[in-house]
């Protein structure tokens, strides 16, 4: 093999077979030793550039295009979703059981992370249409999932099956299976800095791969676009918010907010962790299992509590930020009811009810922290699943792309502070930390 560097983004290598042989017109002889001439590296740098221009560009319309097409399929299950569908759990949970036979299906962003460290492989094609497929399923009967989960799973899928037509370096294929999960998370929330960023922090906590940056970069801001004005998708629109006057007391307000949320980042995630082992533990069959889990959704959702919490709930994103908004216990009950969906194995995401629950839970302390609503509701909004996920730039990038500049550092202090209080392990087990951050004793 002849690989050849490229600096600061890793090697491309092509097999002996596709380059002419040596000859006396096409290397320099010095002693037995035969060196490519400059018109020979010029071609090389040729195709190898013209495959990563081949690979944006494939990555970037498709993952625009898949996050479009799951957003509107979302819409019109929200528009179009009656009461009676509910009684469709048991059986989605049936098939999505009977359909994980095919060890494809039991694929997550997970696997993805997990590439990245060198320790699995993704080469299925059948991955983004049952991702795609599965999620509005369990979004049309009601389940309390997200959508991030299935657009960044279906980015990096995407990405990854790219990648294995050409023949290129293993690191270079980590660097688009980043750029393809930058790309699916930009294009699903239209924030393609924040997309950006998520890809480069996913893999190791507290580190970011630079070498990795303009691909994602500009496979985020691509798929960004060619949903927004190719597809014409809406995304929801949010206020600016303003910064309150910076005292001493803000910044003793502003640490009590991030352990309120650490304190629920916690809550969720050790919830979710007890459910989904407890479902696992069960003494009976796989399909019994998920017909089981049908039905304990299906009577919560009876309760009136529970509304609400049934599906995305994306038609709820902008109520914390109106005036006299009522906390009530929104937060609590779509945080049990995700934590269910989730934790008994229906597909989705977490990170619209994350917002959803953040957002409720810090806008519902204005009256105690004597603190405007909006944002308070902004700073739980971004930094509760941004902090699940450890990722305080994208984190401080989401902030900004969605309420504005004024406080983008209370985004990212408050990330991190959710980082840290909120336990080793976040949503994406696979993730590690660098060595130079000191070690959680929890």
């Amino acid at each position: 093999m002849i690989n050849i560097d490229e600096g600061t983004i890793s090697s491309v290598e092509f097999r002996s077979r596709a380059l002419p042989a040596p000859d006396c017109n096409s290397s320099t002889k010095v002693g037995k030793i035969k060196f490519p001439t400059f018109e020979t590296k010029i071609l090389l740098n040729m195709r190898i550039w013209g495959i990563r221009i081949l690979l944006w560009a494939i990555i970037s319309f498709a993952s625009g295009s898949v996050a479009s097409l799951f957003l509107w399929g979302l819409q019109l299950i929200a528009e179009n979703r009656q009461t009676y569908f509910l009684l469709g759990l048991p059986l989605v949970g049936l098939l999505l059981v009977w359909i994980r036979k095919w060890s494809f299906t039991i694929l997550g962003t997970n696997d993805l992370i997990k590439q990245l460290h060198g320790e699995a492989s993704l080469t299925s094609i059948f991955q983004t249409p049952f991702t795609l497929a599965s999620t509005w399923l369990s979004h049309l009967v009601g389940a309390s999932v997200g959508r991030e989960g299935a657009a960044v799973f279906m980015g990096g899928s995407i990405a990854n099956a790219s990648t294995e037509q050409f023949n290129i370096s293993k690191e270079e294929k980590s660097i688009w299976l980043r750029a393809g999960m930058s790309a699916g998370f930009a294009a699903i929330f239209g924030t393609p800095w924040a997309g950006c960023f998520f890809g480069l922090e996913m893999k190791e906590v507290g580190k970011i791969h630079f070498r990795s940056f303009f691909a994602c970069l500009s496979s985020a801001f691509a798929a960004n676009l060619v949903s927004l004005h190719v597809y014409g998708t809406k995304h929801v629109l949010y206020p600016h918010i303003l910064l309150p006057e910076i005292t001493p007391v803000f910044w003793a307000k502003l640490a009590l907010i991030g352990l309120f949320l650490a304190l629920i980042a916690r809550i969720y995630s050790r919830l979710e962790s007890i459910i989904s082992f407890a479902s696992d533990k069960l003494p009976i069959q796989a399909y019994q299992k998920a017909i089981l889990a049908g039905l304990i959704l299906l009577a919560l959702f009876q309760f009136p509590e529970f509304q609400e919490s049934i599906g995305l709930g994306s038609e709820y994103l902008r109520r914390p930020f109106e005036e006299n908004f009522n906390a009530r216990y929104f937060a609590v009950e779509k945080l049990i009811a995700t934590c269910l969906s989730v934790g008994l194995g229906f597909k989705g995401g977490e990170a619209t009810p994350l917002f959803l629950i953040g957002a409720y839970a810090t806008a519902g302390l204005t009256q105690i922290l004597e603190l405007p609503g909006p944002f308070l509701a902004a700073i739980g909004f971004t930094c509760l699943y941004m902090g699940l996920t450890k990722t305080p730039i994208a984190a401080m990038c989401m902030g900004v792309e969605l309420f504005g500049y004024d406080a983008w550092f209370c985004y990212l202090i408050v990330t991190i502070m959710v980082i840290y209080l909120a336990g080793h392990k976040g949503i994406f087990n696979s993730q590690t930390w660098a060595n130079y951050l000191p070690k959680l004793p929890f």
